[in-house]
């Protein structure tokens, strides 16, 4: 915390110079006389040094009062708790007095009185500091963030020039939804403590990946991961960190599944759903269960096309928004129309296949074939689109390729079908046989 330990360091100096001022004008020569006599009158020192001046450990006496200064100025300002911050403070004075009563059994005289003088100037110096903005930030933000940011991330919002609105506001963000569809079918087939621990490494596997690039876990359940990116503060790359973000965790899943068959013989069916739209971004709950999110139609829309990955077979679909603001990052494929009856709007769900850098020449010639496959279809001319389908197979094995499979099954169904469709209505966009009910999924 470079914050807290800039001040940590100036409460110390602060507390030091104070000590060395009270020492240059013998208050704490006094003391320790007064404690000397103290210590020969209940015949503490040795008797053979009764009479003799007892030595003194000057070094040890200065090092702990520079750690006293500067550990405490610490603790006072990092730890949030009031309670916690007086334990530390006590069991510093319990410590020093009691080391002074020991080295007296040995005819060594330690005089407290300096350090524990430069202990209590930086615990109340600090406890002034954590009652700023500043100073209580840390705390604000742990009751109100708790553990769904990386360390990382955390540190720098404690680091930055502005604390974030707790407030409430409205701006657009980027939600990344993944889910585990098969964990119904895996409770049958599995034992508990498999099945526990199957999900467990799921969950730790994405939701702290996804931290570590940024994002805000939002929820964290069972078969469900949902994280934000832009939530704490508005960003303008919102879209491309999470669309960056879903290509490597695509990886890191393909390889979970591996380990998993490998150990347990079950591999976990899962998909990565993103979309972006405007959220209203607050504190929600009462005052002993706060919890800060974002709440709008893009997190219900995020977890609703993450669903038709299971359709598909795909593993990252993204929305129109999201392509929108991320498009010259990344190279996608249509997949699919969806309608909303309730906003009435027909919008298109992309496959997040690369990113640019990453997409050579002939995956870009296959995409594009895809690409012009998918008009022929939603034109119905399923012969037209059945060819450049095959187009974008290359040399490859198509199951290779499980969306590309299923639009060209799709396409051969109605073509064998296209004569007892003549028939179907027109009069709306869903008839026409490629877009998909929003509320069905």
């Amino acid at each position: 915390m470079q914050r807290y330990l800039l001040a940590s360091i100036l409460i110390g100096l602060t507390a030091l110079f104070g000590v060395i001022f009270l020492s240059s004008v013998g208050v704490f020569q006094m003391l320790t006389n007064w404690l000397e006599h103290f210590y020969v009158a209940a015949r503490i020192f040795p008797h053979v040094q009764a009479e003799a001046p007892a030595s003194q450990w000057v070094v040890l006496e200065w090092v702990l009062l520079a750690g006293s200064a500067f550990g405490v100025a610490w603790c006072v300002i990092d730890i949030p708790q009031v309670g916690q911050k007086m334990l530390v403070f006590l069991s510093l004075v319990i410590v020093v007095c009691g080391l002074s009563f020991t080295l007296a059994l040995y005819g060594v005289t330690f005089p407290p009185f300096a350090t524990l003088t430069a202990a209590t100037g930086s615990m109340m110096m600090g406890i002034v500091y954590a009652g700023t903005e500043q100073g209580m930030r840390k705390r604000i933000l742990q009751n109100v963030l708790g553990s769904r940011v990386s360390k990382e991330h955390f540190s720098d919002l404690i680091n930055a020039p502005q604390m974030i609105s707790l407030e409430g506001g409205t701006y657009e963000v980027t939600v990344l939804t993944c889910r585990l569809f098969n964990h119904s079918e895996l409770k049958g087939e599995m034992k508990a403590a498999d099945l526990v621990a199957l999900t467990n490494r799921f969950l730790r596997n994405t939701a702290d990946f996804l931290m570590s690039h940024g994002a805000y876990l939002d929820e964290s359940s069972p078969d469900c991961v949902r994280v934000f990116f832009g939530l704490l503060s508005p960003e303008e790359d919102h879209a491309k960190k999470a669309c960056r973000a879903a290509l490597e965790l695509k990886q890191r899943l393909i390889n979970l599944d591996t380990e998993c068959e490998n150990r347990w013989f079950h591999r976990p069916h899962h998909g990565v759903a993103i979309s972006s739209g405007q959220v209203t971004v607050g504190v929600y709950g009462s005052a002993r269960h706060l919890y800060f999110s974002g709440v709008g139609l893009v997190t219900d829309f995020s977890r609703r096309i993450c669903a038709m990955n299971r359709v598909y077979s795909s593993d990252v679909l993204l929305s129109a928004r999201t392509l929108q603001l991320a498009g010259d990052d990344i190279e996608v494929r249509p997949m699919e129309m969806i309608y909303d009856p309730e906003s009435k709007v027909m919008t298109e769900v992309y496959e997040l296949m690369a990113a640019t850098e990453d997409f050579d020449d002939e995956a870009g010639e296959k995409r594009d074939a895809f690409w012009e496959a998918m008009i022929f279809y939603r034109e119905k001319n399923y012969e037209k689109a059945l060819e450049k389908f095959s187009q974008s197979v290359g040399d490859g094995d198509i199951t290779e390729d499980q969306p590309l499979e299923f639009f060209i099954g799709l396409t051969q169904d109605r073509l064998t079908r296209m004569g007892n469709e003549s028939g179907a209505s027109d009069s709306h966009e869903i008839n026409q046989g490629h877009a998909r009910w929003l509320n069905t999924l």
